[in-house]
């Protein structure tokens, strides 16, 4: 596959996940073009983990070592995960939690997951260009997925932090936790993955836990309409920090 063909490959998984997000939020839908900035942040986001990757390669930190389990965990826990959400986190705190439309708890998934879109599309290219198609394939279905639903830990928790936590001390606990269960589950993920070169079961666990994760959601969601009434719906309270 060359490289406008992955190109496309990645646009179309990307467009997909963007839409069924959209669907998901279509009770109070955000304007299209804040999803693109969202994107486009995402983008940015990678860029600023793969410097961090390249200062490390400068300073000689050794890679993943996939003969030696500790290493790869210190690794995948202490670099992987920390630095690639962080590098959301800090895009999202920057512009996104600052914007106008980011009015209600659901928003902080669906920027969230808007991000974390361009992130991995932007990882995707980068990573399987040159490489066989069925490999680039692979990636383009389970990265995506993948870094939605870590970013979904941090942009669920946040949402709910600054919308529905009176307590800032607890706010600030929600956020913080919520940022830390992500860099975990995502230092987890890879752990498994390149210490026991278990990409098939990775993959199944992300799509369970996605399911999961969609229905609650969901159940969420509808619980809270049914409990706001419909002017409260459209008053919204702004987010809190």
């Amino acid at each position: 596959m060359n490289g406008w063909q992955l190109l496309g490959l990645i646009i179309a998984s990307a467009l997909l996940w963007i839409g069924y997000v959209r669907f998901k939020d279509r009770h109070q839908p955000e304007p299209p073009w804040r999803l693109v900035f969202a994107f486009a942040l995402g983008i940015l986001a990678w860029a600023l983990a793969l410097l961090g990757y390249k200062t490390l390669d400068a300073l000689q930190v050794p890679d993943i070592k996939f003969n030696e389990r500790l290493w790869t965990a210190l690794y995948c826990f202490g670099i992987v995960g920390p630095l690639e959400e962080g590098a959301k986190v800090l895009l999202a705190y920057l512009f996104v939690f600052r914007w106008r439309e980011y009015d209600e708890p659901m928003d902080g998934f669906v920027y969230a997951a808007s991000l974390s879109l361009g992130f991995a599309s932007a990882e995707n290219f980068y990573c399987t260009t040159g490489s066989g198609w069925l490999y680039q394939l692979g990636y383009a279905v389970a990265l995506p997925i993948a870094h939605v639903l870590f970013s979904a830990i941090w942009g669920l928790g946040i949402g709910h932090a600054q919308f529905c936590v009176s307590r800032r001390s607890r706010r600030i606990l929600w956020q913080i936790g919520s940022v830390a269960l992500a860099m975990f589950a995502h230092g987890l993920y890879d752990f498994i993955l390149y210490a026991y070169q278990a990409a098939f079961a990775t993959s199944g666990l992300v799509l369970v836990l996605w399911v999961f994760a969609v229905w609650r959601l969901g159940l969420l969601r509808k619980r809270a309409l049914a409990a706001m009434p419909a002017q409260a719906r459209q008053d919204q309270p702004a987010p809190r920090a």
